[in-house]
C-alpha cells in the first residue's frame, strides 16, 4: 500500500511589495517578492500536497491565491480579528512579519479541522465583489468631505457631483454584471421584499452567491449580524452583533429597515422590538436582520416576497 504524504503547511504574511513564507516545524522565515512569477516557481519545488493559510492584504494576497490554486493547493483565508484573538490565546507577545507567518502555519494546523478551503467565485463574481466594496469606500470619502467642509464657506458641489456621476457608473457595472452572471431573478426576488431598493438587492444577492450556506443563520453569521453571547455563572453581559462580515453589507441593510417600515407587518414587527424596551437603533438592526433572513429564504426557495396585510409572508428563521 502507497504511504501517505504528509501536507505541506505554510502560513504566508503578503505585503505590497514582498511576503514572509514559514512552513509550520521550521525555525526560519523564507522572504519572496509578491510577484507571481516567483511565487509560482518556488510553489512549483514543493514535493508534496500544500496547504496555504494567509490573511486577505486588499488585492496583494491573491496573487498567491491565483497561484496555489492553479498548482491544486489548498488554500485558507484567516480573518485578521480571529488570528489577532488566536496570537493572544496562545501567548505570542510580539508581531512581526516572520511570527505572523509561523502563527498562521499554526493555525491552520491546529485549527484547520473547523476551517473550509477557499474556493474562488468566477472572474465576474469578484468584480462585483470588489465593485460593492469599492462603492463603500467612495460612500465613506464623500461623507468625510461634506463633514470636513461643512463650515467652511467653499463651494463643493462640483467635487460632490463627481462622486454621484462615480457611484452612478459603479451602479450600472454592477447591473451588468449581475445580468451576465444569470442573478437577474435573484436580483428581482430581492427586488420584491419591501424596503429593498436596487442598491440592496444588488449587495443580499452578491452575498448569498459568495458561499454555500447551510440556512439563514449562516448567512447573517456571513454578512455580522449574528449575536455575541458574553455570559459566565450569573452574568449576563450585553448582546452585541459579531460584526464580522463586511461592513457596506450591514450598512445597506440598516438603511433598508427604515423605508421596510412602510410595510404593515414589518411595522409591527418593528414596534414589538420598541415594546420590549429596546432603543430605536437596535429595533432598526433588528428589523434589517429579518431582512437578511427573509431574502436567504426567497433566494433559497426561488421565490418572490409575497405582500400580506395581516402577517408576513412565511420564511424560514
Amino acid at each position: 500500500m502507497a504511504k501517505r504524504v504528509a501536507k505541506i503547511t505554510l502560513g504566508i504574511d503578503v505585503a505590497k511589495d514582498e511576503c514572509r513564507v514559514c512552513q509550520w516545524e521550521s525555525t526560519e522565515a523564507l522572504t519572496l517578492p509578491n510577484q507571481a512569477g516567483s511565487i509560482r516557481a518556488w510553489l512549483q519545488s514543493l514535493q508534496g500536497p500544500v496547504q496555504i493559510a494567509l490573511e486577505p492584504t486588499s488585492h496583494y494576497h491573491l496573487v498567491w491565491v491565483d497561484a496555489a490554486l492553479a498548482l491544486g493547493h489548498e488554500v485558507y483565508l484567516i480573518n485578521p480579528r480571529q488570528l489577532a484573538h488566536y496570537r493572544e490565546a496562545v501567548n505570542v507577545r510580539n508581531k512581526t512579519d516572520p511570527q505572523d507567518a509561523w502563527l498562521l502555519a499554526r493555525y491552520l494546523v491546529h485549527e484547520g479541522c473547523q476551517l473550509r478551503a477557499y474556493q474562488p467565485p468566477c472572474r465576474k463574481a469578484q468584480q462585483l465583489w470588489a465593485l460593492l466594496k469599492r462603492r463603500a469606500v467612495a460612500v465613506t470619502a464623500r461623507k468625510q468631505l461634506q463633514q470636513s467642509f461643512r463650515e467652511i464657506n467653499l463651494s463643493t458641489r462640483a467635487l460632490l457631483s463627481q462622486f454621484q456621476h462615480l457611484l452612478a457608473r459603479i451602479d450600472r457595472r454592477m447591473s451588468i454584471l449581475i445580468q451576465a452572471l444569470g442573478w437577474a431573478g435573484d436580483y428581482q426576488r430581492c427586488l420584491s421584499i419591501p424596503g429593498v431598493g436596487p442598491l440592496n438587492a444588488a449587495a443580499l444577492v452578491t452575498a448569498y452567491h459568495r458561499g454555500a450556506f447551510a440556512n439563514s443563520d449562516g448567512f447573517v453569521a456571513f454578512i455580522g449580524m449574528d449575536v455575541r453571547l458574553r455570559e459566565s455563572g450569573r452574568y449576563r453581559g450585553k448582546r452585541k452583533l459579531t460584526k464580522r462580515g463586511e461592513a457596506e453589507l450591514r450598512r445597506l441593510l440598516y438603511c433598508a429597515a427604515q423605508p421596510a417600515r412602510t410595510y404593515p407587518p414589518f411595522e409591527n414587527y418593528y414596534q414589538r422590538q420598541l415594546d420590549k424596551g429596546l432603543p430605536k437603533i437596535a429595533a432598526k438592526v433588528i428589523l434589517a436582520r429579518k431582512l437578511a433572513r427573509i431574502a436567504f429564504s426567497l433566494l433559497n426557495n426561488q421565490q418572490m416576497f409575497i405582500r400580506q396585510t395581516e402577517k408576513m409572508v412565511a420564511y424560514s428563521p
